[in-house]
């Protein structure tokens, strides 16, 4: 029998029969049949279903696969090329927003686990021990007018959009920095330096909104004769959210 069976399909892309069997009804690889009824392939078709596990890897949908496999088979690359970037920026979005989503609840969860302990009280939970509430800091000792509380005092890493806002947010972002001149570590944070024809008006909004969402953020914007530098400071535990929003400093 010429081509390839399903059996020995399945067996060189690592597809099971079951998921050729629905490639084949979603009408992404159609094999051959032969006289008898039973289906073949060629190696286009292994080719495709070969790009199809590769795409599948990339966290894309059935639904963005079948539109590369359309583009794919006019045999022009810049078209798919194209395509398959978008596609992977907009991956590379939604990780990053998972990673500071993450990275926020990390930080609190850190922070509920230093405050356990601290006060065990003889006989049941009290407001103190951390059990039953969360105002386990503000039991901790007091602190003279002045001084400066640690990081337990500081607003939690945690960012109040939803996830399709974030991605939106994450683009406005790469769209900034994108018109950096520099970007270098600073204590706390990164700073980003710009020309003198940069947008101010554009950055202090961004700023704005990105404060009014996530207030663990510092931001300090000067603009001086040589140009403007954005300085984007955080608590320690802030630095893995700071480098998805703006890139790690160089």
């Amino acid at each position: 029998m010429d081509g390839y069976s399903i059996s020995q399909v399945a067996e060189r892309t690592g597809f099971p029969p079951t998921t050729l069997r629905f490639y084949e009804q979603s009408g992404l690889v159609r094999p051959a049949r032969t006289p008898a009824g039973y289906r073949s392939y060629d190696d286009t078709h292994i080719e495709l279903l070969s790009f199809i596990g590769r795409a599948k890897g990339f966290g894309l949908s059935l639904e963005e696969i079948t539109e590369l496999l359309a583009l794919l088979v006019d045999d022009e690359c810049a078209p798919v090329q194209g395509r398959l970037r978008d596609l992977v920026d907009a991956k590379i979005a939604d990780a990053q927003a998972k990673i500071a989503e993450l990275e926020g609840f990390t930080t609190e969860l850190r922070r509920v686990a230093d405050a356990l302990g601290t006060h065990t009280p003889a006989g049941p939970c009290d407001d103190a021990c951390g059990c039953t509430t969360d105002d386990a800091d503000a039991f901790q000792q007091p602190v003279a007018l002045g001084s400066r509380r640690d990081d337990r005092d500081a607003p939690p890493i945690v960012c109040t959009l939803s996830a399709h806002e974030v991605g939106d947010r994450l683009a406005q972002w790469k769209a900034t920095v994108a018109d950096a001149l520099g970007r270098e570590a600073i204590a706390g944070g990164t700073r980003l330096s710009f020309g003198r024809d940069a947008d101010v008006t554009g950055i202090a909004a961004l700023v704005a909104a990105e404060q009014d969402c996530c207030r663990f953020f510092t931001f300090t914007l000067a603009v001086g004769v040589d140009g403007v530098v954005l300085d984007i400071a955080g608590p320690a535990d802030a630095q893995p959210v700071i480098d998805a929003l703006i890139g790690a400093a160089s």
